[in-house]
């Protein structure tokens, strides 16, 4: 008998290691996009290279709540008024983390903005991290903006994530977090919430869910202060290619339809 428990145990840890190591990685991910609001299309491309590989959670497209990868990205969209570029990236040193990011946003009416972005962060562990931010508009004020970012795990995939940004004046304030847990069978589930208060201006929120029926294939909704919803559905035709189709408008004021696609590009 003490023979089959040792054969039993020795298979369910295989089995274990087995699982873990089935996990998905990646070091490309893209995204190409396409939003319709009543007749102003938007047109949008991202991509971000890791230069380690970044492991799902089980979904294609859940990764842990604090990136540790170093990493280029960019990213451009374009609709009837405005063009935006961006690009940026993160070197993760030890314990440390640098970034650099530069935006254009020019408007089809004249006027372009640059606004570069230099950030420092510190791991106080690796579950915490404190962050700040250099931020220089063009012909406007800079300003510095604080980030803290606290991953709490519930166990090797479940997760319960808190980030808090303020900036240097504390004119703004927000609290983001997210829960992300496995069913088991199959199934996963992520809730999401943010909460912005301005001074002289108003606070807002937003809510968030998906529901995965597969790792591959899930349901998502959010709602907002403003009763703006959007739902719609996203499926991974293999690990490499996903679409995601989704519909918005306003309970109060349904006269703007929002129509959008998204294609992933991963490897």
């Amino acid at each position: 008998m003490k023979k089959l428990a040792v054969i039993i145990s020795s298979i369910l840890l295989s089995s274990a290691a087995t699982t873990a190591m089935a996990a998905d990685t990646y070091q490309s991910i893209s995204h190409v996009g396409y939003m319709d609001i009543d007749g102003d299309d938007t047109v949008s491309v991202d991509s971000t290279y890791y230069f380690s590989p970044k492991a799902t959670l089980g979904p294609y497209d859940q990764f842990e709540y604090i990136n540790k990868q170093t990493n280029v990205y960019g990213a451009y969209s374009d609709n009837d008024f405005l063009d935006v570029t961006s690009i940026g990236g993160e070197y993760f040193v030890q314990d440390f983390v640098l970034g650099a990011q530069y935006n254009n946003f020019d408007s089809d009416f004249g006027s372009s903005t640059d606004v570069i972005e230099l950030s420092a962060g510190y791991f106080f562990n690796p579950n915490l991290v404190l962050k700040a931010t250099f931020v220089d508009v063009e012909d406007a004020d800079n300003q510095f903006v604080f980030d803290l970012a606290y991953n709490h795990e519930l166990n090797s995939t479940d997760y319960i994530g808190f980030t808090v940004t303020a900036d240097d004046e504390f004119d703004y304030r927000a609290v983001a977090a997210k829960y992300f847990v496995d069913l088991q069978q199959g199934n996963y589930l992520t809730v999401e919430g943010k909460f912005e208060d301005v001074d002289g201006g108003s606070s807002s929120w937003e809510l968030a869910s998906n529901y995965y029926f597969s790792k591959a294939t899930s349901v998502f909704v959010t709602v907002n202060k403003n009763d703006d919803y959007a739902f719609g559905a996203q499926h991974f035709f293999n690990n490499n290619v996903g679409l995601e189709a989704g519909y918005g408008n306003n309970w109060d004021d349904s006269d703007y339809d929002v129509y959008f696609a998204n294609v992933s590009l991963q490897f």
